[in-house]
């Protein structure tokens, strides 16, 4: 892992999203077919947000760990989706490997091809060793999937929206990064929320914080926060990036604001707010899904080069 070659890598983010608008992805016809996702990490939190899209849409998918000791049961009638960017996943690899009794097995990388049928995320080299390019590659990639299901259309449009977004939050980071600066400074880490659909954000950019600059952080759900964090905000130093899209962001609040902890809101604004970070774009929610981690992956670059 190299920090300077992460900055790199984040600054072709933004050329890699607009490649990646128009680019076909080989998936097979998985039309009525059951769908078993397994992944680790950042694939696996990349899988998690497609299976819930794809349960809400009426398919049947489930999502796994890889290093789940007990998977779902296997049979003729399910597809199996394993997940891993760099191909390197060890238990992604063992599991996907000691599966059998699937209808196909399809295997998702940037690397390379394995087994009878390989999908190319096309992300490129990454060279800074962090998750980040594949990271975004691994939705678009699933998107084109959900696509092909019948699910989403208007999908190159928004890819290339999130192009434009990724691109002005990079050119403009040397006026948002020393308030996020600030705003993380606590003991006690960062805690990123967002709502259900896109937990995925939460998890990548406390992620990214662990490790990059290798600083506790934390990911959380919108509305479970009122039932798991909530209590930290009576004895810690609390500081949030709450991303929006949730119906339960004013409970939250009530709770920061009674207790006079820090909340950073990206994408939109809200009365009681620390602060707000705006983008290009920011109220599409698939640009969201593919640019708003954007900015820990920038302030997590940053940290581990001024450490």
């Amino acid at each position: 892992m190299d920090p300077i070659k992460f900055g790199e890598d984040l600054a072709r983010k933004a050329d890699l999203a607009h490649s990646l608008s128009t680019q076909k992805f080989a998936w097979p016809n998985l039309s009525g077919q059951s769908l078993v996702f397994m992944a680790m990490g950042s694939s696996a939190f990349a899988a998690q947000s497609m299976v819930t899209r794809l349960q809400s849409c009426g398919s049947d998918a489930t999502f796994t760990l890889s290093s789940n000791p007990t998977p779902p049961q296997s049979s003729t009638g399910k597809t199996l989706i394993g997940i891993s960017a760099s191909g390197n996943s060890v238990e992604t690899n063992a599991a996907f490997d000691a599966a059998g009794g699937y209808k196909e097995k399809i295997w998702l990388t940037n690397s390379a091809e394995r087994g009878n049928l390989t999908v190319a995320m096309n992300a490129g080299i990454e060279s800074g060793g962090v998750a980040s390019l594949t990271y975004m590659a691994t939705h678009v990639a699933l998107l084109r999937l959900f696509e092909s299901l019948g699910c989403i259309d208007g999908l190159e449009k928004s890819i290339e929206s999130a192009a434009v977004a990724i691109a002005d939050i990079y050119t403009r980071k040397e006026l948002w990064l020393p308030e996020l600066i600030n705003h993380i400074k606590s003991p006690a880490g960062s805690y990123y929320i967002a709502p259900a659909d896109r937990l995925c954000s939460a998890q990548q950019s406390a992620l990214m914080m662990r490790e990059s600059p290798r600083l506790p952080s934390v990911g959380c759900e919108t509305g479970d926060w009122s039932h798991i964090d909530v209590y930290l905000t009576k004895t810690l130093d609390y500081r949030a990036i709450l991303f929006p899209g949730s119906q339960w962001e004013d409970q939250l609040f009530k709770w920061t604001q009674e207790r006079g902890s820090k909340v950073i809101t990206i994408g939109f604004d809200h009365p009681h707010a620390t602060s707000s970070l705006r983008y290009t774009n920011d109220s599409d929610p698939l640009v969201r899904l593919l640019a708003e981690t954007t900015f820990a992956e920038i302030l997590a670059q940053h940290l581990w080069v001024t450490a």
